[in-house]
């Protein structure tokens, strides 16, 4: 009697079918339907594709400029402390007479 008391109902299994996702295919439909031509996507989606090719505007190509953009400038300005360090280093009296300073120093 007790195990009809607290019997608890098997839980339904869930179903998941994998789908294959190809984010080429993706982009490749949004760029036909930016251009007006026949595509698989719903009506919201060719308005916003048609928008952004009309604005000349799409979030990822902005994104990708501005970060090569800002690597870009990074290696340059590190490049540059790197050579003017150098420069300092080997070919200016400026470290010798730091040295002969702390010398003289530890002299007195």
């Amino acid at each position: 009697m007790g195990i009809f008391m607290f019997h608890r109902p098997e839980m339904p299994k869930f179903k998941y079918v994998p789908r294959y996702y190809d984010p080429e295919k993706e982009e490749w439909e949004k760029k036909k339907a930016a251009r007006g031509l026949d595509a698989n996507l719903s009506d919201s989606e060719k308005l916003r594709a048609k928008l952004r090719n009309k604005w000349g505007r799409d979030d990822n190509d902005v994104r990708d400029k501005k970060r090569s953009t800002a690597n870009t400038l990074r290696y340059v300005v590190v490049f540059g402390f790197a050579a003017l360090a150098i420069y300092f280093i080997f070919f200016t009296p400026l470290v010798e007479n730091f040295i002969n300073m702390f010398l003289k120093l530890g002299e007195k």
